[in-house]
């Protein structure tokens, strides 16, 4: 009877642990047409890993963290002959931090209209769109 209370309580731990992961945050696809060809946009941003992904076409061709304390990250890739390029800017990189650095930087973002979280995307060095997350 206890290795079937105990079973049950493992089982009941791991199922509370997966269901305490945050999920994470995704983009609306945004699909553009540029030199003939179509793209599809996409991303993610996983919180707990401090992850950000950026697709094309379903392809991941842009990825990389946060540095600490460091709300921007910029990535370049080429996909099929293009220059993609993106500029991203995410406000929850700092309100996350947590205690008194959190709550200041996120004042701050707040006065300035900046705590979104989002991907300025450019193809050939022009913006064709925003991917916000």
């Amino acid at each position: 009877m206890r290795i079937k209370t105990l079973s049950t309580l493992v089982m009941l731990a791991v199922f509370l642990t997966a269901c305490a992961a945050t999920p994470p945050k995704i983009a609306q696809e945004k699909t553009v047409t540029v030199s003939g060809q179509t793209l599809k946009f996409g991303g993610k941003y996983d919180v707990e890993k401090n992850q950000l992904e950026l697709t094309v076409n379903g392809d991941p061709m842009m990825k990389g963290a946060f540095p600490p304390y460091t709300p921007t990250q910029n990535f370049k890739a080429n996909y099929k002959e293009l220059k993609i390029a993106s500029s991203c800017y995410f406000g929850s990189v700092l309100g996350e931090q947590g205690g008194t650095f959190g709550i200041i930087a996120g004042a701050i973002q707040a006065s300035k209209s900046s705590s979104g979280d989002k991907c300025e995307l450019f193809v050939d060095g022009e913006s064709v769109e925003t991917l916000y997350f």
